[in-house]
């Protein structure tokens, strides 16, 4: 059974929103850590989003709401859902979804 040394491949992470790859999940799903900071623009996926911070906090706008997700919290983002993270420091997060997805954002965002 593998085991994935995250937080080693986080060290050397310091660029914001740019993912970096942890695992394949079966045929249709991956995972990644990402680095967020500042603010990312607002966008959707066809699929659910499944955000874990690992390390320090992020504010989730999604339509009207803003929840706050910190360090050891995870949040679900529905498909279709409009969002936009946004980050005063730096936080650090594991990121599941379908694979395509980020893909996706390259070609409309």
């Amino acid at each position: 059974m593998p085991k994935f040394p995250v937080m080693k491949k986080a060290r050397g992470m310091q660029q914001p929103f740019r993912p970096l790859e942890v695992t394949d999940i079966d045929t249709g799903y991956h995972a990644f850590i990402e680095r967020y900071r500042g603010d990312y623009i607002t966008h959707s996926h066809s699929d659910d989003e499944f955000v874990y911070i690992i390390e320090g906090a992020i504010t989730m706008e999604m339509d009207s709401q803003t929840v706050e997700v910190r360090q050891g919290e995870a949040l679900l983002i529905p498909a279709g859902q409009q969002h936009r993270p946004r980050c005063k420091n730096m936080a650090l997060a594991l990121v599941v979804e379908k694979k395509g997805l980020q893909k996706q954002m390259e070609n409309n965002g």
